[in-house]
């Protein structure tokens, strides 16, 4: 498991903040066949990026990336250099 853990608030429902721990991201992917419609959706693959988290309860579960909230995050930004905020040029 990894030592680096982040605070994290869930939030899957509105007005619903779980507090947890963010382990890991992943990407969740699947198949699936063609539509049976006239000019449906070929067969493919579909994937969507997910979170991994452990609740205080100790359950560990998948979440949609968007339902996550880093505490902390300014803390975690002032830790690294921007070139904005060194003075340097941006390349874009």
């Amino acid at each position: 498991m990894n030592n680096q853990l982040t605070p994290c608030y869930v939030s899957e429902m509105p007005g619903e903040k779980a507090r947890a721990l963010l382990i890991d991201f992943a990407v969740e992917a699947w198949t699936h066949p063609a539509s049976p419609l006239i000019n449906g959706f070929p067969a493919g693959q579909e994937s969507h990026p997910r979170a991994i988290v452990m609740f205080e309860t100790g359950d560990v579960r998948c979440v949609h990336v968007n339902a996550i909230q880093v505490i902390g995050a300014e803390g975690i930004f002032s830790e690294y250099a921007f070139p904005e905020n060194d003075g340097s040029t941006s390349p874009i």
